[in-house]
């Protein structure tokens, strides 16, 4: 490489592959071959119109750059929703879906070539992405998360082969889902109501107002922790995982031996699957065929799961950062007067620990909860006991979330 017709730049790299190329050219070589010109050319035109810049199209391959990352979500959604109707248009063998993956990089540019771990990121996030789907780094999602309407669903850190580093990538959510709008009662219904109501006593519309009511924090109650932005992202995390897992052990024999890989990469899940297979060998050699190795075993799930949680969720680091955002959330809604005082600072302050608090409270109660469910199912399947503590400590859980309102 010449240094001097050489230079560094960061750029929006944009990597697409056709997913299930081998066995499309395997089935039809020349229809293959066509659909994927004619693909390549919407490709290419939409990549244009988004003021991107095709740097190549080897094999069923198109690499791309562009001076802003947003053009380059744009151009990949609409690439996307352009081939998706195209392909409707196919029979189902016959459909082409390409992955995209979009990395913001230093990367090395000699002439019209590009060059660096921008790219070779960029190439791991494509192989990561869903057939038709787009998977993101890290830094392209700081950039573009709240600038366009899409949703994303973080896939937890990636090991890759040549990257020293593990990857945080994102799966975008091309059209997320939308609340839909509660229905109306029809008239009719509204005028029983009335009448129902009409012929109860004052003490009963009282009752009914505050069941009313009651029900009303109940749901506000599982509204909020919907749609709370830090329980969010922590389901995200792992249903990404999950769906990280599945889709590696679909692969090569490489990739499902990565897969393994990531999976007993925790602390926690070393010495689960240790202690758990020295437990089992002691039931084994010592009481063959009464098997009561599996009560410890949950026992030290649950143990783990709080440690995990201690030193992950909730360790100083995220504690502190986790506070930082509630803050910045609870200032928010003061009125504008009221956010530059003390006193309006300091009860931000005080609500963001409580809500902290709070979320501690929330996983402590799932995590015990299920190794409750666990229990009764081992011990009396045809008599559940769990469902009284896990009702009982709800009710707690909601009147702690009550004193946050």
């Amino acid at each position: 490489m010449n240094e001097e017709q050489a230079q560094r730049k960061l750029t929006a790299i944009f990597i697409a592959d056709v997913a299930g190329y081998s066995r499309l050219m395997r089935e039809d070589e020349m229809a293959t071959v066509n659909t994927l010109s004619a693909y390549r050319e919407i490709m290419l035109n939409l990549i244009r119109q988004h003021r991107g810049r095709v740097v190549d199209t080897a094999g069923d391959n198109v690499l791309a750059e562009f001076s802003s990352v947003v053009d380059a979500m744009q151009s990949a959604v609409a690439i996307q929703k352009e081939l998706r109707a195209r392909n409707s248009e196919l029979e189902e063998p016959r459909r082409m879906h390409f992955r995209i993956g979009i990395n913001i990089g230093d990367v090395i540019q000699e002439g019209d070539r590009i060059y660096g771990d921008g790219v070779n990121i960029a190439a791991r996030l494509e192989t990561m992405a869903d057939p038709g789907g787009i998977c993101i780094s890290r830094m392209a999602y700081d950039q573009i998360e709240s600038k366009l309407p899409l949703g994303y669903e973080y896939l937890g850190e990636q090991m890759v082969k040549n990257i020293s580093k593990p990857l945080h990538a994102y799966r975008v959510v091309i059209e997320p889902e939308t609340e839909k709008p509660s229905k109306k009662e029809p008239k009719q219904e509204e005028s029983k109501r009335e009448r129902r109501h009409s012929r109860h006593h004052a003490g009963g519309d009282q009752f009914e107002e505050s069941f009313q009511r009651f029900k009303g924090h109940i749901k506000d109650f599982a509204k909020e922790i919907k749609e709370d932005d830090q329980l969010g992202e922590t389901f995200k995390e792992i249903k990404g995982r999950f769906h990280a897992f599945r889709d590696e052990m679909k692969g090569s024999p490489e990739r499902r031996k990565r897969a393994f890989e990531n999976l007993i990469k925790s602390k926690q899940v070393r010495i689960f699957l240790g202690f758990f297979c020295f437990l089992l060998l002691i039931n084994a050699l010592t009481s063959f065929g009464r098997w009561w190795f599996q009560y410890p075993t949950a026992a030290l799930g649950l143990v783990l799961y709080l440690h995990w949680l201690r030193h992950s969720f909730f360790s100083e680091e995220e504690a502190d950062a986790m506070r930082q955002r509630f803050f910045e959330k609870e200032l928010g809604r003061l009125e504008p007067n009221d956010r530059d005082s003390d006193k309006g600072k300091k009860q931000a302050k005080t609500k963001a620990v409580a809500r902290v608090r709070f979320y501690n409270h929330l996983y402590i109660y799932v995590g015990v909860n299920a190794f409750l469910i666990i229990i009764n199912l081992l011990t009396n399947p045809f008599n559940w006991w769990f469902p009284f503590p896990l009702l009982g400590w709800g009710l707690g859980l909601f009147f702690h979330w009550m004193k946050l309102k």
